[in-house]
């Protein structure tokens, strides 16, 4: 559904959870504390955005809680512009992409990719995994 609204607005599927820009002084800070960060809800992630104050970001970071346990939850692949790093925070991910083979990714695991590649993450351990997700914005 955030893949085919962002479609229609012609941006890219970060970009919907990014802020309009306003001018802002250069040597600016960001604190987000650990039970902070703007919900985002979808059938598959619970997204928290991160550093959500700053405007004209160069990156969008965000703490995501991986609900999906099966890559049929997904309505096909998410791909938008950019480029993407995903680190595991807690559980077990399987990192699907279009072009490689699926990667199980534990605690302390890191993965970085062109985000215009098709790409899905379920988690595969008992509990919702939490992943730090870093997407670039061009």
């Amino acid at each position: 559904a955030l893949k085919k609204l962002a479609t229609g607005l012609q941006i890219s599927v970060p970009q919907l959870f990014t802020p309009p820009h306003k001018a802002q002084a250069n040597g600016r800070m960001a604190l987000t504390k650990a039970d902070d960060g703007q919900p985002h809800a979808t059938a598959t992630y619970e997204h928290s955005l991160l550093a959500e104050t700053l405007t004209n970001k160069k990156m969008l970071p965000y703490r995501a809680r991986v609900r999906a346990r099966a890559m049929e939850e997904f309505d096909g692949w998410v791909r938008h512009d950019g480029e993407e790093f995903l680190y595991v925070l807690t559980g077990v991910i399987r990192l699907y992409t279009e072009f490689y083979e699926p990667v199980e990714m534990r605690r302390g695991d890191s993965a970085y990719y062109d985000a215009a590649m098709g790409h899905n993450v379920v988690s595969v351990s008992p509990e919702d995994a939490t992943i730090l997700w870093v997407t670039s914005l061009v």
